[in-house]
């Protein structure tokens, strides 16, 4: 197959699929695909359950549901807070939170209209909180809204929320764009609270640019241009397609059957050489780590833990990834770090001084195996079988690892299994984990390393419980001082540096190849989409 494809010339196995996306693309005589005007299509490789945001756990499913359903604050391209369907961010500058930190007051922008004519008021937000609360619903992340000691509408343009006590991410959490993404549902159209399996959930609406059309399950989601958003979009249709997989994704790209698509690190590539594609890459605030088992030997050492990193290559891990993503230093990724951070380069690869830690923790090397009082040092490293990348990780490490006298043992499990409280990642059981964690809008979010996650089936994978994380981690939470909150976050990333209970490996970029008859596509470091009102 030619990597300078053209449209008469392709074919390949899945063409029949790229052809039965859409009957609208077409060719250029240069060969660049053409498709229909103020139409974006993209290929989506979900099929959501829902669009209820309050159950949207994929990413890529609550940045669809962002579309029609928006929330108070959000982020824009830079990943600045920005105010949505509010007139400012709340903080302590401008009076909306108070001295204490336990009051915030939202200003609700006036003039705001759902998709179906009636005005956006407080009794909206009032009601959303009501149904992530209702246990019909099922919500996805009920915890944070638990802080939540009353929410009040004094008026249709004001919300009051108190809270039990100071919480500085509050405003980047709740009603806001975070881990999970909880927008504003339009009161009028349930009867009550139990807003899962409503007739709404067949053509959803709310505040947003676009509202939800057409929705044929397991083929295609299409939106529609909100008549009453302002200012009007430029786009008439955007259809999500679903399409299987990323390969199809690039397939149909390709095909110009759609105009926006997800790539993987090995066609990112075969795109760049598409003259009629443009490559973008979106940084996340996403981390590649190699969780180690803290509570279990060896790795409940730290001269192990260090010893672990020392061995390993970054160069070498990084053919893992293709060498699209940048490597790993501090567990906290770019995009959150929005102040003049503490800087922490990765451990380098030595491993003379891997062998120092080893000895120093009494693992002998004898013919290139390591022991201590007869036993070997052995591990166990999982993954998860349908992830390539960390796949291809797990064996670099393993074979590195044998360098420095470790005898690793591989197994990797199915998705299914793999996430379950009962999978090698939540489990305890296995000795070295490859996972990538994603965080919210708040630095907050990108921590999950803390005591009360270190239970089976919680995100503490490593079950690292650290006095020293848990007190510059409560300060950060309550701290009137944004700049002391920033010296907590970088004495955190100081100390996990220096413990190891997780080696950063790689910071994740969410690659995407975008048609060039597309203009004004962005999105932000949760894949959120930004201003899709301008998108054209």
């Amino acid at each position: 197959m030619t990597l300078r494809w053209r449209c008469a010339a392709w074919r390949g196995p899945l063409a029949a699929l790229a052809l039965a996306v859409t009957s609208f693309a077409g060719c250029t005589r240069s060969g660049a695909p053409t498709g229909p005007p103020h139409v974006l299509r993209i290929a989506y490789a979900g099929d959501p359950a829902s669009l209820v945001p309050l159950v949207a756990i994929d990413q890529e499913i609550i940045a669809l549901d962002t579309l029609f359903c928006q929330t108070l604050v959000g982020l824009d391209a830079d990943n600045r807070d920005v105010p949505i369907l509010v007139t400012r961010v709340p903080s302590r500058a401008n009076d909306d939170i108070s001295a204490d930190g336990t009051r915030l007051t939202y200003h609700l922008r006036r003039g705001v209209r759902f998709a179906d004519g009636l005005e956006f008021t407080s009794a909206d937000v009032a009601f959303t909180y009501r149904a992530i609360f209702d246990p019909r619903n099922r919500a996805t992340s009920v915890e944070p809204y638990r802080r939540i000691v009353s929410l009040q509408t004094p008026d249709p343009y004001t919300v009051v929320i108190r809270l039990r006590a100071p919480w500085n991410a509050a405003v980047r959490v709740l009603f806001a764009e975070a881990d999970y993404v909880y927008g504003i549902l339009p009161k009028h159209a349930f009867t009550d609270t139990k807003v899962v399996g409503s007739s709404w959930e067949d053509a959803p609406f709310g505040t947003g640019p676009f509202r939800v059309k057409q929705w044929l399950r397991g083929d295609r989601i299409v939106f529609e241009a909100n008549p009453y958003f302002a200012p009007r979009p430029k786009l008439q249709q955007i259809v999500m397609q679903i399409v299987p997989n990323l390969n199809s994704n690039f397939v149909t790209l390709r095909s110009g059957a759609v105009d926006v698509g997800t790539l993987t690190p090995e066609n990112a590539a075969q795109a760049e050489l598409l003259s009629f594609i443009r490559v973008l890459r979106v940084p996340e605030n996403a981390t590649g780590f190699l969780y180690m088992q803290t509570r279990i030997p060896p790795t409940n050492g730290a001269h192990v833990r260090r010893a672990i990193a020392y061995a390993l290559d970054e160069g070498e891990l990084a053919n893992a990834w293709r060498h699209e993503y940048p490597s790993g230093g501090s567990f906290l990724p770019p995009p959150i770090v929005t102040w003049k951070a503490a800087a922490i380069a990765p451990y380098p690869h030595d491993l003379r001084a891997a062998g120092r830690e080893l000895d120093e923790a009494g693992w002998v090397l004898r013919a290139g195996v390591r022991s201590k009082r007869g036993v070997p040092l052995t591990g166990l490293i999982a993954a998860n079988s349908e992830n390539p990348i960390n796949v291809r990780l797990a064996t670099l490490v393993q074979a590195q690892l044998a360098a420095i006298g470790m005898d690793v043992t591989l197994k990797t499990e199915p998705a299914r299994v793999w996430f379950s409280p009962d999978g090698l990642l939540r489990n305890g059981k296995a000795t070295m984990m490859v996972e990538a964690w994603v965080g919210g809008s708040d630095p907050e979010q990108s921590l999950n390393l803390r005591c009360v996650q270190a239970v089976k089936g919680d995100e503490n994978h490593s079950f690292y419980c650290s006095p020293r994380f848990e007190s510059s981690f409560d300060d950060q939470a309550r701290t009137p001082s944004e700049a002391q909150r920033h010296r907590d976050f970088d004495a955190i990333a100081r100390l996990v540096h220096e413990d190891v209970p997780v080696i950063p490996l790689y910071y994740e970029q969410r690659l995407m190849g975008i048609s060039r008859r597309v203009t004004g596509y962005r999105l932000n470091m949760l894949l959120i989409p930004v201003d899709p009102q301008s998108w054209m």
